[in-house]
């Protein structure tokens, strides 16, 4: 229907009258509410129940052109609206949603949470409210500058000065909603916060000059409609203006802004008639306060900034990082070149140094022992491997313990010598005829005794003196003078003829250094530098040509007589000069005892029970034959091989290569029979098999011979003499005892004034040892340093200036994990690294060269510190320029960190698989597979909320997790990166991303007290490992 001109006129009068009384009638009128379902005070008449709301009916209505829901028949409300017609303005905060309080009936405003403001609450005021409009972790941003984005809301006050006039105190204001997706907008206008009527426009187009900084937002149509009973809507003694909205109003819309000044204007064409002829305004004007929650990348105009380029203050940080490495490689090398191991002359140990032994004679025992022992027996899983031997050497005295291969030596070597064997033992040792008993008394015993191997297990970079002095420096007691160590070095280098050598490297089978019996006479002036009251020796001989054999054996004997040691080792087949030089002789056949006592007297023994040794023949190889069953006669051997060897019957023995034959009766004396076995020996030998099934009278002979010979001695005097002598020790040791306090006269009382060198001593001596043998054999630091030089600029050149996009995200995820992958991986090395020292650490803890935690500790200090700090920091100050990491908030610093404790964790990690498996191939395999399980859970190839809780614990104890996860956030959190994410163009921040790969963003320093603690616990089990599992077991 169209409306004439004088009706719009009249309409506009009656406005006006309305107006202008409204005040007073409101005053007057009283508001009675009328309930349309009741028949008066008694009820309703008719019995019928009242109906329910339902917008699908036509006596209901959804406020505010909201959407009746047709199955449900419920409205469903614009924002900021609620009740069963969405009439009832909402309090609270947008940020609600469905749960906001409704505005009672008796309240003429809402209280708005903190962040919102309206009359409805739908305007935000602080970005920390949005945060729950965005997705994920994403952090909001409330938008006010009134340019529309996605969905804003407006508070408006009308600034029209004759209709805020006319209210008196009433205050106009309008609330404004557009929706850009939709293409739509609403607004109300209220008088005093209460609504009076509502607008939809719809069609629109939202455009906006960032230049002009305005906004003009047109729609095509408008619709508008009062609520029944409110102010210009029919309420008493205002107006009715319902069908002119509902009638007149169709559009256009125009909202337009100037986003500055926050000055707005609303015309509509029916609208600005009736403003123009009432008012002379022609239109309505608005002061708009504007909201809109959105990620700041969604802000009109917002540029996604570049990625800062490399400041010189931030490379002259990392040119600080190198030099400050470099500073503390050459305060350690200057600390350590202060220890006594570098020193030549004058350095101390201790403030407690005294030089008043220096006079004396360095290699003079101060303790001298006869060492006798008796009852000693060892077996294995029920196995009798040593049988009852027994034997006694004075000092000055040399024992050697003689016997075939498998015949014992070197158990019983081992034995006398308290080391720690897998089987079963038994024994009484007796020192000056004190017998050893307590784990106390064994303690002393080992502190004043000392022991060579087989094999020579030294140090390949050390030279001679350094080889030696590091014992001394380790052993000798505190008090005593460097002066005066060096003295005692040269003097026992001097003694034992290789100071010509001093100088020279030890050597390795890839460098060659001094020969074979020199190393040997290394290892012996390694247990001499402190004068022990015994020495034992295992085959000092073994491996040596016949001259160095004898030299060897002329030291030991020289030293024990010119200073009154014992001296005591295992040979096996030595040459009869050498032979000649043995004071004491032990001889063992499967473990049986067949002799202990004089050399000299063993000859006459043996040929008094028809053992003689053909002349000009070796005693000793006689005495191996004799008793080693491997090489007697076979019980195989034909007759006819026998009369070939000049086993045939004769009456006359007048050729030693002609043996006569042997009755019964003769049994007793088969000394001409290995005479000439003795001689003829090899072609015996290489004739054993000739024959097999018929037996002779020979090997019946033979037999009962080697039978016979085990038992010869037992129940001879010389035995006797040997178990007297024990016996008169201990009874003089106990006559001494009684008439002097018993400590006094022990052997295994305390020395005071003997206290080796302390703690801290031992670990400045080994770090500087360690030091030493680094920079002599540097291939593997250098190769450690340059590979980190390498991959580094490779690296650069691969993903050189890393862009901040997510192409960019994924190279950085992907360059984190191959460098956690090269260093974890190049820790392997250091298996081999203690492979190669284990069996040194094994052979200097059994003879008391230090504490195993001062090994621990120095290991630590110079071996794995230097492999495992420095790289990381060489790599990344190449990487972080030439890739474009970023370096705000010291985040470079936080990643060395981050890659130092990761490498050293995983360094410890490996280097308890070293200590706790012996076998290189081994400890490699189980490395690998450890490092490649903590790989597995590190966060790239599973996310950590997929994993089953039954292994869950797997990543707690991953250190390739807490070093990607801590590198990764450090570097990818706070940077903003561009995404198409949630069907929108943003820059979204890594954070997000990072997040769905299951990291937690706010991990960085946690992950690093993670691996701190990590380092902590696996340095401890690894020393727990090398001290209750590495150590001698013989």
């Amino acid at each position: 229907m169209i409306i004439s001109r004088f009706q719009k006129l009249l309409l506009v009068f009656v406005f006006v009258i309305g107006l202008a009384r409204t005040e007073s009638l409101l005053g007057l009128t009283e508001n009675i509410e009328i309930d349309s379902f009741s028949g008066g005070a008694d009820g309703d008449d008719t019995g019928k129940c009242p109906v329910c709301f339902n917008c699908n009916l036509a006596d209901f209505e959804c406020k505010q052109f909201s959407t009746c829901n047709k199955f449900t028949g419920r409205c469903e409300c614009v924002s900021g609206f609620g009740g069963d017609d969405c009439s009832q303005p909402l309090c609270g905060g947008l940020g609600d949603g469905i749960n906001r309080p409704g505005r009672g009936d008796d309240q003429k405003s809402c209280a708005c949470e903190d962040g919102w403001d309206g009359i409805n609450c739908n305007v935000c005021t602080e970005d920390s409210v949005c945060d729950s409009f965005l997705p994920g972790d994403l952090k909001g941003t409330c938008y006010q500058q009134g340019i529309i984005v996605k969905n804003f809301h407006q508070m408006c006050d009308v600034t029209n000065k004759k209709i805020v006039a006319i209210l008196d105190g009433k205050k106009p204001q309008v609330t404004f909603n557009c929706n850009k997706t939709s293409e739509a907008c609403n607004f109300q206008f209220w008088i005093a916060e209460k609504e009076s009527f509502y607008c939809e426009l719809s069609k629109c187009a939202f455009d906006y000059s960032l230049g002009k900084n305005s906004t003009h937002y047109q729609c095509e149509e408008v619709s508008c409609k009062c609520l029944p009973d409110r102010m210009l809507c029919g309420e008493a003694g205002s107006i009715d203006i319902s069908d002119f909205l509902t009638e007149t109003i169709r559009g256009p819309g125009e909202f337009t802004c100037d986003v500055a000044k926050r000055q707005c204007k609303f015309s509509e064409p029916s609208m600005n008639d009736l403003i123009t002829n009432v008012f002379g305004d022609p239109y309505i004007t608005l002061e708009c306060n504007s909201g809109e929650c959105i990620h700041s990348s969604e802000i009109p105009g917002f540029v996604t900034p570049d990625k800062p380029r490399f400041s010189w203050r931030q490379l002259a940080t990392i040119a600080g990082a190198i030099v400050g490495c470099g500073v503390v490689i050459g305060l350690a090398a200057f600390g350590v070149s202060k220890s006594p191991l570098f020193a030549t002359t004058g350095i101390s140990l201790s403030e407690s140094d005294d030089d008043a032994d220096a006079d004396a004679s360095l290699l003079a025992n101060e303790r001298p022992a006869t060492f006798s022992f008796e009852k000693v027996c060892y077996s294995i899983n029920g196995k009798e491997i040593l049988k009852d031997a027994f034997g006694v050497v004075k000092s000055g005295e040399c024992l050697a313990i003689m016997g075939g291969s498998g015949a014992g030596k070197t158990t019983l070597l081992d034995i006398l010598a308290g080391k720690n064997k897998g089987g079963e033992k038994s024994s009484c040792l007796y020192i000056n005829g004190e017998k050893l008993t307590t784990k106390e008394d064994l303690y002393h015993f080992k502190k004043n005794i000392g022991f060579v191997d087989q094999e020579d297990y030294l140090i390949p970079t050390l030279t001679v003196y350094e080889t030696v002095l590091n014992s001394a420096l380790l052993r000798l007691p505190r008090r005593m003078s460097f002066k005066t160590k060096h003295a005692k070095v040269i003097q026992i280098l001097a003694e034992l003829r290789i100071l010509h050598v001093k100088d020279k490297l030890i050597g390795s089978d890839f460098e060659r250094g001094i020969s074979g019996g020199e190393k040997r006479r290394v290892a012996i002036a390694c247990e001499l530098v402190t004068s022990p009251s015994i020495l034992f020796l295992d085959e000092p001989t073994s491996g040596l040509d016949a001259f160095n054999a004898h030299n060897v054996v002329e030291s030991l004997v020289r030293l024990a007589r010119d200073f009154k040691s014992t001296i005591i080792f295992t040979i096996h087949q030595p040459r009869s000069n050498i032979v000649s030089l043995f004071d004491k002789l032990l001889l063992l056949s499967e473990g049986n005892l067949v002799y202990s006592g004089e050399m000299l007297k063993c000859n006459e023994f043996f040929s008094s029970n028809g053992y003689k040794c053909p002349p000009g023949y070796n005693i000793a190889d006689y005495l191996i034959d004799i008793t080693s069953e491997e090489k007697s006669p076979s019980s195989e051997f034909s007759e006819s091989s026998a009369v070939d060897f000049g086993f045939e019957e004769a009456t006359v023995h007048t050729d030693i290569h002609t043996l006569p034959v042997v009755t019964q009766d003769e049994v007793d004396d088969p000394t001409s029979e290995w005479e000439h076995y003795a001689v003829h020996r090899d072609e015996f030998n290489n004739s054993i098999g000739l024959a097999r099934n018929r037996n002779s009278k020979v090997t019946s002979t033979i037999s009962t011979k080697q039978g016979k010979i085990n038992t010869i001695f037992q129940k001879s005097s010389l035995a006797e003499e040997v178990l007297n002598q024990i016996r008169d020790l201990q009874t003089a040791y106990e006559q001494n005892s009684r008439e002097a306090s018993v400590e006094s006269g022990s052997f295994f009382k305390v020395d005071p004034g003997h206290v080796k060198a302390g703690f801290f001593t031992q670990l400045l001596i080994l770090c500087s040892r360690t030091f030493k043998n680094s920079y002599r054999n540097p291939r593997l630091l250098m190769g450690h340093y340059i590979l980190s030089i390498i991959m580094g600029l490779f690296c650069s050149y691969l993903y050189y200036d890393i862009k901040n996009d997510i192409s960019g995200f994924q190279n950085r995820l992907g360059l984190f994990f191959f460098l956690l992958t090269m260093f974890g991986f190049s820790c392997l090395t250091g298996l081999h690294s203690f492979s190669i020292e284990r069996i040194v650490f094994i052979r200097e803890r059994s003879n008391n060269y230090y504490n195993p935690l001062s090994y621990y500790i120095s290991k630590i200090l110079c071996d794995v510190i230097p492999l495992r700090l420095f790289p990381p920091v060489i790599l990344l100050a190449i990487i972080y320029p030439l890739v474009g990491l970023d370096m705000q908030e010291h985040k470079f610093f936080k990643c060395v960190g981050i890659l130092v404790l990761f490498n050293l964790a995983t360094a410890v990690e490996i280097l308890i698989i070293g200590i706790l498996v012996k076998e290189p191939g081994a400890a490699t395999m189980i490395g690998v597979l450890v490092l490649l399980f903590s790989l597995l859970f590190a966060g790239l190839f599973i996310n950590k909320e997929t994993i089953p809780i039954q292994i869950d614990w797997i990543q707690s104890l991953s250190v390739f997790h807490y070093g990607y996860e801590a590198l990764s956030v450090n570097e990818a959190n706070g940077l903003t990166l561009k995404e198409k994410k949630y069907g929108l163009d943003i820059a979204v921040p890594g954070a997000v991303i990072l997040s769905t790969f299951g990291f937690d963003v706010g991990a960085v320093n946690f992950d690093m007290w993670w691996l701190g603690g990590l380092l902590g616990a696996f340095l401890v089990v690894g020393y727990i490992g090398l001290h209750y599992f590495v150590y001698e077991t013989r």
